[in-house]
């Protein structure tokens, strides 16, 4: 799936007029194969007596709207249109005057509430692509109606009130079911808090020439784009051919968290795993890690690594190809001391996640490495990192995500249903995964499969892409095996069927 902001389908519309393919024709072909993906989901019969309605703004997403109307009239559907102007130009002005020409009842903003009784669909073609800050409070009367009367809603190319270039919405917005975009998915789509608001996500062609098209800055990833990026271990092979990572992880009372990590890099292809672990969890989790190499370090007398452990770890990193820091480490001073050690004393890679990420905050550690470093923060996590909080992340996902990875210059992979991934001037979000994988011990598993594949050699923003499809890909196959609730998965359950999620890239 192609994804463009409000900038770049605007290129890519005005490079396919510039060929000479007018406007009107773009608009045309857009909203007829709108009409036609609504009809295929809502065919006339289902209406049952009852109306569509159109609610359609000024501008070209309201031409949009009045030329779906007329095709769903066409069709057979009963229609009624909202017109939030009374003066239109250009080609929206062309296809309302057919609208009232077809004899389709076309009303001002006053006469929503009587219209929304009896409405089966409501097409959303209020405010376009190019809509960026708060709704004014005219649009946003009309937008919580549209809500408060939950019927089904198709929202054309973004849901109102939604950022189509940030997935940002700052007051009211458009519970849409489904949103179906011209062209290319918009990026506002995908990213939370927008995609939340978007439904299901579908395009349509319009037209435009491959000539027309330009480089989108965020990139969707799937299988396609991830396809022979996991380097395959070659002959003579031996264990460390294909990876050697170090995994700091854990304390006393965490044992877990680490166990989860060195099996998810095992599973991810990685040809030998060490582990630095509190002494006193050293035995208990050795017994569970077979195939791993366990060394028990220094602690305090809460079970917690000390900053004395650094001189070990660093030893045992000699024979690392990649590090993975940070699952039950703790976020104390011994922790923050502990972490900017490993960063300032090694010159593999290192992905960092959870307490090692937090414990940074107010730290220029990563900003003062050049070796590749990977961070894996949720919101909360990054919030703290970057001393904005976990709302503001979660308001501005995109943009928190881009400024971290700018100021500590790494790869910043932001952790949520729309996992985002970015690396200086690329970015990506993550096509696969569910609500299963919020659950205790995913992450650790995460950072494991990252881990692994920096320890193959991979690009630290490729490895955080690929490791995050894996992961999510790994959950999407487990609830298609079992087809049990989402809810009921368990980390351990993405172990097994990470092979297999490797396999569909390889």
């Amino acid at each position: 799936m192609k994804l463009y902001s409000a900038e770049e389908m605007s290129r890519a519309d005005n490079a396919a007029q510039r060929l000479g393919i007018p406007g009107g024709v773009l608009m045309e072909r857009a909203a007829v194969a709108m009409a036609e993906e609504i009809l295929e989901r809502f065919p006339p019969l289902s209406f049952r007596g009852r109306r569509a309605l159109a609610v359609c703004g000024g501008g070209n997403n309201g031409g949009d709207g009045f030329v779906i109307a007329r095709e769903l009239r066409r069709a057979g559907v009963t229609v009624s249109v909202i017109a939030t102007k009374d003066e239109y130009s250009g080609d929206p002005a062309t296809n309302l005057v057919a609208l009232r020409n077809l004899g389709v009842e076309v009303h001002g903003p006053g006469r929503l509430d009587g219209l929304l009784d009896g409405t089966a669909l409501v097409v959303d073609a209020l405010l376009g692509t190019g809509f960026s800050g708060e709704v004014r409070e005219r649009e946003a009367a009309l937008i919580r109606k549209l809500n408060d009367a939950r019927i089904t809603t198709v929202a054309v190319d973004v849901p109102s009130g939604v950022n189509g270039s940030t997935g940002e919405v700052a007051g009211e917005a458009v519970l849409a079911d489904v949103t179906v975009c011209a062209h290319a998915a918009k990026i506002g789509c995908v990213i939370s808090p927008g995609r939340e608001h978007a439904g299901e996500v579908m395009t349509v062609d319009i037209g435009i020439p491959p000539e027309a098209d330009v480089e989108p800055s965020l990139v969707w990833t799937d299988r396609a784009t991830l396809r022979g990026l996991v380097p395959r271990t070659e002959e003579p092979a031996h264990k460390y051919s294909a990876g050697a990572l170090l995994v700091v992880a854990g304390s006393r009372a965490m044992t877990g968290a680490p166990v989860m990590s060195v099996r998810g890099a095992q599973r991810a292809g990685c040809g030998i795993v060490f582990l630095a672990t509190p002494a006193s969890a050293a035995p208990a989790v050795d017994l569970q890690l077979t195939e791993a190499i366990v060394y028990g370090v220094a602690e305090d007398e809460d079970g917690g690594m000390t900053s004395g452990a650094l001189e070990q770890i660093l030893d045992h990193a000699g024979r690392a190809t990649a590090l993975a820091v940070g699952p039950g480490i703790g976020t104390g001073d011994e922790s923050l001391q502990l972490v900017e050690g490993i960063l300032r004393g090694t010159e593999v890679p290192v992905l960092l996640d959870a307490d090692a990420v937090t414990a940074l905050a107010g730290s220029d550690a990563l900003a003062g490495r050049e070796a590749p470093t990977v961070i894996t923060p949720h919101a909360g996590e990054l919030g703290r990192l970057m001393e904005s909080g976990a709302e503001e992340v979660s308001a501005h996902r995109l943009h928190s995500a881009r400024a971290a990875a700018d100021e500590h210059g790494c790869c910043v992979l932001l952790k949520g249903s729309d996992t985002l991934i970015v690396d200086g001037e690329r970015a990506a979000v993550n096509s696969t995964g569910s609500v299963a994988l919020a659950t205790a011990g995913t992450g650790d598993v995460l950072t494991g499969v990252i881990g692994a594949l920096l320890s193959r050699g991979m690009d630290a923003y490729d490895a955080a892409r690929a490791g995050a499809w894996v992961h999510g890909r790994a959950a999407e196959l487990w609830l298609e095996e079992t087809g049990w609730p989402e809810e009921s998965m368990a980390a351990t359950d993405l172990l097994p069927l990470i092979p297999p999620a490797v396999g569909e890239i390889l």
